[in-house]
């Protein structure tokens, strides 16, 4: 083989590497969902308590809300908007959570009852 013929061999080759490498390459596109409401998670019995979101009008836990089986233990979620809250739980009459908390989009503040 001539040095030529090589050349040529090596050209062949280079170019059909760079075919595939170039057909190989493509777009790549990534769709972000994002929730625009955050929640407030209430973990434990909720009934006899109260909640009071804002200095709102009161919630009666476990009679004006649904509650669910999470990991085994009662949980009780509420929508709520995104920023700074206050939350006040009063439970037969004594108040056992006081809290200030933020929450953004698609997150959930939890809280122990």
């Amino acid at each position: 083989m001539s040095c030529e013929g090589n050349m040529k061999n090596f050209q062949t080759i280079v170019f059909s590497i760079s075919l595939l490498i170039i057909s190989g390459c493509g777009t790549y596109g990534q769709a972000v969902q994002v929730d625009d409401r955050a929640y407030l998670l209430l973990i434990g019995n909720p009934y006899g308590s109260v909640l009071s979101i804002d200095n709102g009008k009161p919630i009666n836990l476990g009679s004006e809300t649904t509650s669910f089986n999470l990991n085994g233990r009662k949980a009780t979620k509420i929508e709520i908007s995104i920023g700074k809250h206050r939350i006040k739980i009063i439970k037969y009459g004594v108040v056992t959570v006081k809290r200030s908390f933020y929450v953004t989009n698609g997150n959930s503040f939890e809280v122990q009852l």
